[in-house]
Formats: structure tokens, C-alpha cells, sequence
């Protein structure tokens, strides 16, 4: 089934398409949310089955633009963002001074952040008034930080960050414009936006 999804997704963009539609030295802005990020789809699976721990989670939420070289060709410039959080209560036993069994308890957190910018090439395969549809590929710098708090007292939260900081796309996007410069966008493709996003454009 999925080996189907790249060819269907050109053919109904071949059928849908008219005329070529002149787009060299146009500005194309989108605005878009993904589904489908790694980190976040692992901090929720490691606490889908404790209720003591609760799940937030951002993006990636991105824009994008890209200047059109050719009618074909375009270069662009994709920003992102995207974090995931899970908060969850530590519990600490010891003596007081009397030697009375104390027990108290700290709220604490994990969180992840990724930080993206790359350059993109896009390869426009159908383009029309209405319609317009890329491959595209980005390669950037992206980078990742990974933050462990707790009110504990005298608690000193450590902060990781990307061994190897670097952001990458490799998919397919669609655009849909229902006047002549706003339309709505739709983009597949594994790493930096997830494997799903989609949102607003605008064409100048």
C-alpha cells in the first residue's frame, strides 16, 4: 500500500493540473504543522500506561519559503520547531533530626526541544494556476536539547544538547490555491516537518 502513495499522489497531480503556470521570480510562503515527530511519539509511548505522568507536546510547528529560479526549479529556506515534555511526581523517604520517618514529594520534568533551519531544492513536477506539486530535499543545521528539572531541593538540572546538529527533508508537497495568491499546503516526507504537515500559503 504505501509503495502506491508516490504514484497516486502524481497521477491525480497530472490530472489535476492545466496549463503551466509561470512562476519564475515568485515568492511562495507557507505556514504549516506537522505529525509524525520521533521524540515526541517516544515520550508519549513511554507514559501512555502510568497515569502519574502527563504528556505535552508542540509541533513541529515550521514556515518556509522559496523563491522560484525557473518555473521548475525553486530554492527556499525552512525554519521549525518542535518540543515535547513529560511531567511526573518524585517521591524522597528519610530522617528528621528526631528520626522520624519523612516522606516528601517533588515535581519533576523531562523535556526535549529541536531547533531547525535548513535550505531546500525543489523540484516542481506539476505546476498550474491552481495546483502546484514538488519533490523537495533540505539539509541545515537542527538542533536538539534535552533539559531534566525537579524542585528538589538543591536540584541542578542538567542540559544535553545534539552531538550531531543537523537538520534534512526528503519528500513531496502540494499546493492548493483557492484564489490567485492564498491556497493551502500538504507535505510528506521523513525528517525535519514530520512525516506529515500542512497548513497556509501565500504566493507573491
Amino acid at each position: 500500500m504505501k509503495k502506491l502513495v508516490l504514484p497516486l499522489i502524481v497521477a491525480v497531480a497530472t490530472m489535476i493540473s492545466g496549463n503551466s503556470n509561470a512562476q519564475e521570480g515568485r515568492i511562495i510562503v507557507d505556514g504549516y504543522y506537522g505529525y509524525g515527530s520521533l521524540y515526541n511519539a517516544v515520550f508519549k509511548a513511554m507514559v501512555a500506561n502510568d497515569a502519574s505522568f502527563t504528556f505535552k507536546g508542540l509541533g513541529p510547528l515550521g514556515v518556509r519559503g522559496e523563491y522560484m529560479i525557473s518555473d521548475k526549479v525553486g530554492f527556499g529556506l525552512d525554519l521549525a520547531y518542535s518540543s515535547a515534555s513529560i511531567n511526573y511526581t518524585e517521591t524522597s523517604t528519610s530522617f528528621d533530626e528526631n528520626y522520624n520517618y519523612v516522606t516528601e514529594t517533588y515535581d519533576a520534568s523531562l523535556k526535549t526541544a529541536k531547533v531547525g533551519a535548513m535550505v531546500t531544492f525543489n523540484y516542481h513536477f506539476v505546476n498550474s494556476d491552481k495546483f502546484d506539486s514538488y519533490f523537495v530535499f533540505g539539509l541545515g543545521y537542527g538542533n536538539r536539547s534535552f533539559t531534566a528539572e525537579s524542585d528538589y531541593l538543591g536540584y541542578v538540572s542538567p542540559e544535553y544538547n545534539s552531538t550531531f546538529p543537523v537538520a534534512s527533508r526528503l519528500g513531496v508537497g502540494m499546493r492548493y490555491f483557492f484564489t490567485e495568491d492564498i491556497g493551502l499546503n500538504l507535505g510528506l516526507g521523513l525528517g525535519q516537518g514530520g512525516l506529515l504537515n500542512a497548513g497556509v500559503s501565500a504566493r507573491f
